[in-house]
């Protein structure tokens, strides 16, 4: 089976089963904003954000690590059970301290044990999710994000109508309870049972070198991670400051229903390509690497232009009515440049794979360092406009911008050989003469 065929196969399982979830989530989005309306919608969306961009700093280098380097072992139960009780002792560690600095931010104890337990669980299932990704069981992980998704929304939704209290409790029990969920399932049906007989469960000294390694390739990614969320966060915070919290929520509102929508039909794409890559790579077949990432950033930009249309054709309005935001041009524009942004920075995590199979992290670093320093220098040009565009247009600019760096090279590459070979052929002219 070419590598296109099985990046095929696996896509549609991640693909065919994730559809469910993905219509409950975005059902949620307008229910949850009528329920807490846009103020209280963009409040809690600021504190999720941020306990993700936290998850992403304690546990993205033990994902991307786990991604990369479980095709090398030779003992792969032994290799998934060390890095689960990596994350674990990684989660232990930095417990007491997210407790005290969500207790600042907020002055309420039970909202910051409430969010690092959050942290906790959501740190777990980012460990579990790419060991199960790895060993190719597609249909595994997307039954634990069904089982994850309708959890948290029912749970959500019983609370916030039947029980009394801070909206902002019953939100994030819901989503400790619903990532527990996902997490048991998927030790129960996918890594458990790895160990079979196999009493030889823990290595001190190799969970010790694995957590060495994976640090080393993943450390400048712990930071790329970071500054990728701020990218669609950032340009919330601005607009939360400068125009207020109910154009904020309902922006928050858009590109939750928009972004969410066409990242979930697009992350099964990053899902199943890069084990697919990382195996590959081992064996030395690049020329079918690379066709496949071609194949896959052209299919996303076809994918960008039928969304493009259907959205101004009627999405937009369908927009309107369901998350109930005024009916203006400004909230359809932001809606677009949403998809936009959404799309431009999805194809740029495609490219990025080159990078990451060649352990060339630190520039990818370097260039969303770049991106993201790039939409600042937007914001604090502009900040005398009071315009809601710039906010959403600061996204899109830092997402074309990311993707043009990390394109760079490729592009330096292809002019370097086309002024060879039109040096050559000049050359060849001028001693050839007809």
């Amino acid at each position: 089976m070419n590598l296109f065929a099985r990046f095929k196969k696996d896509y549609y399982n991640y693909l065919i089963s994730i559809i469910v979830p993905a219509l409950v989530s975005g059902l949620s989005i307008p229910v949850f904003k009528r329920l807490l309306g846009a103020e209280g919608y963009g409040h809690f969306s600021i504190w999720l954000n941020s306990i993700l961009i936290i998850t992403a700093l304690l546990s993205g280098w033990i994902m991307q690590g786990i991604l990369r380097f479980y095709s090398l072992s030779s003992n792969k139960q032994l290799f998934s059970r060390h890095a689960l009780l990596i994350s674990i002792i990684t989660q232990a560690i930095f417990f007491i301290p997210s407790v005290l600095c969500f207790f600042y931010l907020s002055n309420d104890i039970v909202l910051a044990l409430l969010c690092s337990v959050s942290l906790v669980t959501c740190s777990l299932q980012f460990t579990v999710l790419p060991i199960v990704q790895s060993g190719f069981h597609s249909k595994k992980i997307i039954k634990s994000e069904m089982i994850r998704v309708l959890s948290y929304v029912l749970i959500a939704t019983i609370l916030l109508l039947f029980a009394k209290g801070n909206y902002l409790y019953f939100l994030f029990t819901a989503i400790i309870i619903s990532y527990a969920f996902s997490v048991i399932y998927l030790l129960k049906n996918a890594i458990l049972p790895l160990a079979g007989e196999n009493k030889n469960v823990y290595d001190k000294e190799e969970m010790k070198k694995l957590a060495t390694q994976f640090f080393k390739y993943a450390d400048p990614l712990i930071l790329w991670f970071v500054l990728a969320y701020l990218l669609s966060y950032i340009d919330k915070l601005f607009m939360f400051k400068k125009i207020g919290a109910e154009v904020q929520g309902n922006y928050q509102a858009i590109f939750d229903l928009l972004s969410r929508s066409i990242t979930i039909l697009l992350t099964p794409i990053i899902t199943s390509m890069f084990p697919i890559l990382a195996a590959n790579y081992e064996k030395g077949n690049r020329n079918e690497i690379r066709g496949l990432i071609k194949k896959i950033i052209l299919l996303e930009f076809a994918g960008f232009g039928i969304v493009s249309v259907l959205y101004w054709w009627f999405g937009a309005d369908l927009m309107i009515v369901i998350l109930k935001t005024p009916d203006t041009l400004t909230y359809k524009w932001m809606g677009f440049i949403t998809i936009a942004g959404t799309f431009i920075w999805q194809i740029g995590i495609v490219i990025q794979k080159r990078y990451e199979l060649q352990l060339k992290n630190l520039f990818l670093l370097g260039m969303v360092s770049l991106a993201f320093a790039g939409q600042l220098v937007f914001y604090f040009v502009f900040q005398k406009y009071v315009e809601p565009l710039l906010y959403p247009l600061g996204f899109l600019l830092s997402a074309i911008l990311y993707v043009l760096f990390i394109s760079l090279p490729e592009i330096k590459t292809k002019f370097s050989f086309f002024l060879k070979n039109g040096i050559i052929f000049l050359d060849k002219n001028k001693r050839n003469p007809k």
